[in-house]
């Protein structure tokens, strides 16, 4: 599997956001870089972006498998891509919410931290400000930057 670049008005990436209910009216205002994770017959298997609010962090966004590949180790993928392609991007923090999926990112060294404790340029992406949004954990990954 691998991931490719898509432009963010993919008719399968919305229907996929839609589906299970997550928000797409910022995709295209939000500067947001999206994926989509192709199976082995070239076919999308799941989408993912994320947006860079500030120097060294990335927020992971709009990350979700439609129903038929789900459990077959396409998310894991995935992630473990654009944990990859981020962590070769100079990048320290990555930044995500989730509703209900933090058991799934912990296994990507995701911690849960308060709302409150995300810097001032995470809380002001459009994701972090929707409504839709309000009951969402943050979750917070450090890469090590030492040399």
């Amino acid at each position: 599997m691998q991931l490719t670049r898509i432009n963010p008005n993919d008719t399968g990436f919305i229907a996929a956001l839609e589906d299970v209910g997550m928000p797409v009216d910022d995709l295209n205002s939000s500067g947001g870089i999206y994926f989509a994770i192709l199976d082995d017959q070239g076919q999308a298997a799941g989408y993912c972006g994320y947006e860079m609010p500030g120097e060294g962090l990335a927020f992971i966004r709009s990350c979700v498998v439609p129903g038929g590949g789900r459990r077959k180790g396409v998310g894991r993928a995935m992630m473990s891509a654009l944990i990859e392609r981020l962590s070769s991007e100079k990048i320290s923090d990555l930044y995500l919410l989730t509703m209900d999926a933090d058991p799934f990112f912990e296994k990507f060294g995701f911690k849960i931290i308060s709302r409150d404790d995300a810097p001032e340029t995470v809380r002001g992406t459009a994701q972090f400000e929707m409504e839709i949004c309000n009951e969402a954990v943050l979750m917070r990954r450090w890469f090590d930057t030492t040399p």
